[in-house]
C-alpha cells in the first residue's frame, strides 16, 4: 500500500502540468502571452499562490452548411412556411 500511496502523491494529473501559470501581475501586465496561446490551450492564474482563474484560448467557431440550417428549422417548425405576424410578437415583448 505505501508504493501505490508514493505514485498517486507524485503528480495529481498531466493536464496539470501543461497549464501555464501566471501570477496576477503578470497576467495583466503582459495579455500577449494569452494571446501566444494555441486553440485549446490554457493559463492558470493565480492571486497570492491560489488558483484565481483558468483562461482558455478557444478554437475555431464550427461553421454549419445550410443543409445543417434547414434541418435545424425544420426540427423547430414542422411547417415549410409558417404564417408569423412580427408586428405582434413585438407589441406582446414590450408589453410584456
Amino acid at each position: 500500500m505505501a508504493d501505490w500511496f508514493c505514485l498517486r502523491v507524485g503528480r495529481p494529473s498531466r493536464k496539470l502540468d501543461a497549464v501555464k501559470t501566471l501570477t496576477t501581475r503578470e497576467f495583466f501586465h503582459s495579455p500577449g502571452i494569452v494571446k501566444g496561446l494555441r486553440a485549446g490551450q490554457s493559463v492558470l492564474v493565480t492571486d497570492n499562490g491560489k488558483p484565481a482563474l483558468l483562461v482558455t484560448k478557444p478554437g475555431k467557431r464550427l461553421r454549419k452548411t445550410r443543409a445543417q440550417l434547414k434541418q435545424e428549422a425544420r426540427e423547430i417548425c414542422a411547417q415549410s412556411k409558417p404564417k408569423v405576424n412580427f408586428t405582434q410578437a413585438l407589441k406582446e415583448l414590450k408589453a410584456g
